[in-house]
């Protein structure tokens, strides 16, 4: 049986999808609209839509299913936008990397009988657009999905088949659960590297900023994220996100006292257990 699914944004993860699902994979036709007219064109020159939409309404209306590949205050306006197009059986998903936002918006705007499942595609790299998407960008990757208790099984199963069929594998998580994960684990690594490329920025001279090794390339590289997405994420994910930055100030300001009183025990004290924490973090 083929399904339709209205992708609405064809950046690097819209367009990926678009790409995945129109790799060799049956059962999907791929409707897409995106705000740039240049990025629907080249997403059908290259055979990733089938059709195009000129408004998100228009990708939506008739889909079995609806993915709103924006940043994440964009997908709550677009959750209002198209809530008068919707009608019951349809489900409706997300790429947002925040959740407890998205969902209270999608309880109030959408029409009763229309089913919202929150999912969150951990994937992509600090670029963005459709010319940083690919058919494989998903493959091998975890794709979060953040059901409620009243969520339908069927709306979830469409949901989940959706980034099984592009190769990721899904988690399922509880709303605010998945928020106070991801402030710690992409949040904050995002929070941090902006920073610390204004501090060696305004610190170095370009020429110095060439001494530095693979740490300094690893700890900043996504620093080239957009700002208007993670403006957005900051926001969104407000709270969790200001938990996480204070606890990483308070493990700073006691590594600062240490270094201040040349205390070289408790600096040692303090590194060692990152190192094995480290050596954990990632598993199997």
């Amino acid at each position: 049986m083929t399904r339709t699914v209205g992708i609405v944004g064809l950046g690097q993860v819209g367009g990926s999808l678009a790409a995945a699902l129109r790799s060799g994979r049956d059962g999907w036709t791929v409707r897409a609209f995106d705000r740039r007219l240049s990025g629907v064109a080249a997403a059908r020159d290259r055979g990733w839509v089938d059709a195009v939409a000129e408004t998100p309404r228009e990708a939506a209306e008739g889909a079995d299913l609806v993915v709103l590949a924006a940043p994440v205050r964009g997908i709550r306006q677009l959750l209002r936008t198209l809530a008068p197009a919707l009608v019951p059986g349809q489900v409706v998903t997300d790429v947002g990397s925040t959740k407890a936002t998205i969902l209270a918006e999608a309880r109030k705007a959408l029409p009763e009988g229309v089913a919202f499942v929150g999912g969150h595609p951990v994937a992509g790299t600090e670029r963005s657009g459709l010319d940083s998407a690919s058919p494989r960008l998903f493959e091998g990757r975890y794709c979060v999905l953040t059901p409620e208790p009243d969520t339908p099984a069927g709306a979830l199963e469409t949901v989940a088949g959706l980034w099984r069929a592009v190769g990721s594998e899904v988690v399922l998580l509880e709303p605010e659960v998945h928020d106070r994960v991801f402030a710690y684990v992409s949040h904050l690594p995002h929070a941090v590297a902006f920073a610390a490329v204004q501090a060696v920025h305004d610190a170095v001279t370009p020429r110095q900023v060439n001494l530095g090794g693979g740490s300094l390339r690893d700890l900043t590289r996504v620093a080239t994220s957009s700002p208007e997405l993670w403006r957005d994420v900051c926001l969104e994910n407000r709270t969790a996100l200001l938990e996480a930055i204070d606890d990483l100030v308070d493990r700073l300001g006691r590594l600062r006292e240490a270094v201040d009183r040349a205390d070289e025990r408790e600096i040692e004290r303090l590194l060692v257990p990152a190192g094995r924490a480290r050596r954990t973090m990632w598993t199997p």
